[in-house]
């Protein structure tokens, strides 16, 4: 899967940016360019969760984390990884 699509598509589709997924960088302010208040950021953690099937815990729902797309997808991307590392039991 690729997880920057995917991210780009729960913005369009879920949280309902109005930016065209194809217009989206990594450097995209969430707040300042696609205007995501605090349900917005809670929406796209919410729906990240579910998607990718991982937690992101309250300390990783952060401004470091959460204040651009590329952050965002930093994180998701690191939390599949390592859960594709950890062995099922």
């Amino acid at each position: 899967m690729d997880v920057l699509q995917a991210i780009k598509g729960i913005l369009t589709s879920e949280v309902l940016v109005e930016v065209p997924a194809e217009r989206m960088t990594l450097d995209d302010s969430l707040r300042d360019l696609y205007g995501l208040d605090s349900l917005g950021f809670v929406e796209l953690r919410v729906q990240c969760e579910d998607i990718f099937d991982v937690v992101i815990s309250d300390d990783d729902f952060s401004p470091e984390n959460f204040t651009t797309l590329g952050g965002v997808f930093a994180l998701v991307e690191s939390l599949v990884a390592a859960k594709e590392k950890t062995p099922v039991a």
